[in-house]
């Protein structure tokens, strides 16, 4: 009971010495809250955006990365294929020139020999 006599001695002195207006301050500090509460609503709001668009426009680089990804990994697999089927012809071509020379060379010891 003696805060609210304290409080009410403060009021009464506040408005005589200050002209203070405790109904007036009252509803000032509510529409100051409520502009507050506006103001972290509208930043929120703007943040969501924000958020909303960086994430389409990640989508479409992952997207535009992907894309590109992709044909680079088609032009190495052609390469691979290529090279499957051109790896077989070149050993058996130096298999061959390899048992040429290695014929050549055998000849030439066995003239040599004789």
């Amino acid at each position: 009971m003696m805060t609210l006599n304290r409080a009410d001695a403060l009021r009464r002195k506040l408005e005589e010495e200050h002209g203070f207006n405790a109904e007036q301050a009252d509803g000032t500090l509510m529409v100051v809250d409520e502009m507050v509460e506006t103001g972290f609503d509208r930043m929120l709001k703007s943040i969501a955006d924000s958020e909303s668009r960086m994430t389409k426009e990640m989508a479409k680089e992952f997207a535009s990365l992907r894309s590109e990804m992709d044909a680079r990994f088609q032009a190495i697999d052609k390469h691979f294929k290529l090279i499957e089927y051109v790896m077989p012809v070149a050993s058996a071509f130096f298999m061959i020139a390899a048992l040429a020379g290695l014929a050549v060379i055998a000849d030439g010891v066995m003239k040599f020999a004789n």
